[in-house]
């Protein structure tokens, strides 16, 4: 049973887990959640007083890392007790391990010596392309990642960063020119959707939840409302499931894929049950026989107008060659004798052993008593010498 802790803020007592450990072993006076509510993921000064804390160097790439993840994931539910827990379980891997909280200046000087090192490098390799001195695969080779995103970030709208900087403005189409797709809908019609999926959704997302569930109530056959509001809750998966993926959040969008299927298996939203409502496929040889019967005609059993397949050849051969091997192999009847006689001989056999089977003559009450009187008398006698060997 694992050890608990009482919290100096709010005076729960927990399990340890729901506190912090210094590099000492020492469980931190206060909760997870009390120690870390005030902490803002963008606002260093309200987390560098807790690193000094806990005695850990504060890297800001590292950082920045754990906290531009959650925030692609959700950006409403930035969480600075998850980003902080895990800035803590970083700290503790080989690569920082051995610092602490007075090495955060030198590893910043460090790191800042590292990016204008590379800024360099990265200009330098700019120019080299520009001058044609090194093709667009060796400089997207070379060059930092920050730098090209950089480019990216500051080109003119229209332009399309991508291989040799090609840009097909009939390929590509702008952000502004995209049809809205809620333009049309009036005013009932968004109260109407706000209603049934939420406000939190924006008119394109009711557009598309709706396109979805018309979609799925023409596929199957809904007649009850628990199957219903099961609908509405799988074509929220399904819009949440697609943004995660859109968003690169590929955790996101396994953990709910798993939510996806299992509300449709749950509800028998598939395919397969699909098609064993409609009951009009045939999966199997015996319905697609009945099938060309009933719409092409009775074939007779002893057609001989008809052509014959490769079928019928082979079927034709296999009984030539069994009423040939019977009628014609010499050696296949005294097979069939040999083996008749040896079932005659196991037969003798056995008739043989049943015959020979010993009467056993049932014992009687008085053989009992017999076998009683002499076990008994067994019993004193023995007494009898265990007490003559005692006084002697």
């Amino acid at each position: 049973m694992s050890a608990k802790c009482t919290c100096s803020k709010c005076q729960k007592t927990m399990d340890e887990a729901n506190f912090y450990t210094y590099k000492n072993g020492i469980k931190t006076e206060m909760c997870k959640k009390c120690l870390t509510m005030h902490v803002d993921p963008f606002a260093p000064e309200t987390f560098l007083w807790l690193l000094e804390k806990m005695d850990v160097p504060y890297v800001p790439a590292e950082w920045n890392i754990l906290r531009d993840r959650e925030f692609a994931r959700d950006p409403t539910k930035v969480s600075g007790m998850v980003i902080f827990g895990k800035y803590l379980s970083k700290m503790k891997l080989k690569q920082w391990k051995g610092y602490c909280w007075a090495d955060t200046e030198r590893l910043q000087l460090e790191a800042q010596v590292r990016e204008e090192k590379q800024a360099q490098k990265d200009e330098e390799l700019r120019i080299k392309k520009a001058k044609g001195e090194i093709t667009e695969a060796e400089y997207k080779t070379l060059a930092s990642t920050e730098s090209q995103n950089e480019a990216y970030m500051n080109a003119p709208p229209g332009t399309f960063i991508g291989p040799n900087n090609l840009f097909d403005e009939n390929k590509f189409i702008k952000a502004e020119d995209l049809p809205d797709p809620a333009a049309s809908l009036t005013n009932e019609d968004k109260i109407y959707l706000a209603m049934k999926w939420g406000r939190t959704y924006t008119p394109s997302d009711w557009v598309e939840l709706e396109r979805n569930y018309t979609e799925m109530m023409n596929s199957f056959d809904i007649q009850d409302a628990d199957t219903a509001n099961t609908l509405i809750v799988l074509c929220k998966t399904n819009l949440k499931m697609n943004q995660y993926i859109d968003a690169g959040d590929i955790d996101g969008f396994q953990k709910l894929s798993k939510v996806y299927e299992s509300l449709r298996k749950s509800a028998k939203f598939t395919a397969a049950q699909n098609k064993e409502e409609r009951g009009d496929a045939v999966d199997c040889v015996g319905e697609l026989i009945a099938m060309a019967e009933r719409d092409g005609g009775f074939i007779p059993r002893f057609a001989t107008d008809v052509p014959q397949d490769k079928i019928d050849i082979t079927l034709q051969d296999m009984q030539a060659y069994t009423k040939k091997l019977i009628t014609q192999d010499l050696g296949f009847g005294q097979q069939i004798e040999a083996a008749l006689k040896k079932i005659q001989i196991q037969k003798e056999m056995n008739e043989r052993e049943e015959n020979n089977t010993e009467s056993y003559e049932e014992l009687q009450d008085q053989d009992h008593e017999e076998y009683n009187e002499v076990l008994q008398e067994q019993i004193e006698q023995d007494k009898k010498i265990y007490e003559e060997e005692a006084d002697e």
